[in-house]
């Protein structure tokens, strides 16, 4: 009897392009994905009131918001991303994280990134130190090290709302900024719902975008186009953060879920910075 061999027929262009449209019409998205978080849209929009109340107040209160935001970020970041080393990088990204807001108001009081980038290299000379004094064979150094300045760099992105104090104009796309953040984190809500779940990020951003038009409404400035995009582009990176944040198994611990909604209210300030720093001077 003869044998019957079976050869591998190699894959077409067609068939290849035809997979790729296939898997982009119905994306593969771990179960966790999901699963909406109320945990971390109420402390999203709780952190972000707050920081609203700080810029009606004082930058310094600001900067004091902010610092508590790294603490929040330290104490889960290196769980919720896996570091090796947590200690090392709980250590390191909350050194970083309250050197550099109170960084940017020293000495007068007056918001300024002249010397955030020293804070910053405090934070990294912890991340390093605690590496060489490790003693137990340095497992997935660099894993552990990109966890460590990940946070770092969420908290320098996180400083930059800051400067926007410097002048009443600016500290009202802030202002606008955060309420933007807290208003479209509310479409993480509706992550169970199948038929939103693909719409999820335009949503948010207009739901950013809403809330940002009515908090100008009420404080009288800035002028609603600038207000409209700083709600969209906070909204639409606070969201984007938060999804990609959301298919790490360990977010389903609290203290994970606290860090995922700080790096969320973070993450935006350099996009509101560099809105007021274009339309508003």
């Amino acid at each position: 009897m003869d044998e019957v061999t079976t050869e591998a027929v190699p894959e077409t262009r067609a068939a290849r392009r035809a997979r790729r449209e296939a898997l982009l019409r119905s994306p593969l998205m771990p179960a966790m994905a999901t699963v909406p978080r109320p945990v971390v849209v109420a402390v999203t929009v709780v952190l972000s009131f707050l920081l609203v109340a700080a810029v009606r107040t004082d930058a310094v209160l600001v900067a004091a918001g902010l610092a508590w935001m790294g603490l929040l970020l330290a104490w889960g970041w290196p769980r919720l991303l896996g570091s090796s080393s947590r200690f090392g990088s709980t250590l390191a990204v909350a050194v970083g994280g309250v050197l550099a807001p109170v960084a940017a108001v020293l000495p007068d009081g007056r918001p300024t990134l002249r010397f955030v980038p020293v804070a910053l290299a405090v934070g990294l000379g912890f991340m390093f130190g605690h590496q060489i004094a490790r003693r137990d064979g340095r497992p997935r150094l660099t894993e552990s090290i990109g966890v460590s300045s990940f946070g770092l760099a969420l908290v320098a992105l996180g400083t930059t709302w800051l400067p926007l104090l410097e002048t009443g104009a600016a500290a009202e796309v802030a202002l606008v900024g955060f309420v933007g953040v807290a208003v479209g984190s509310l479409a993480d809500l509706a992550v169970g719902v199948t038929r939103l779940r693909p719409w999820l990020l335009p949503v948010a951003m207009v739901l950013g975008g809403s809330g940002a038009l009515v908090a100008a409404s009420v404080v009288g400035g800035p002028p609603p186009a600038v207000a409209a995009l700083t709600g969209l582009l906070v909204a639409a990176v606070s969201h984007a953060l938060r999804r990609v944040l959301s298919v790490l198994p360990p977010l389903t611990a609290i203290r994970c879920q606290v860090a995922a909604a700080a790096a969320g209210v973070l993450l935006p300030g350099v996009v509101a910075y560099g809105v007021g720093l274009v339309l508003v001077g």
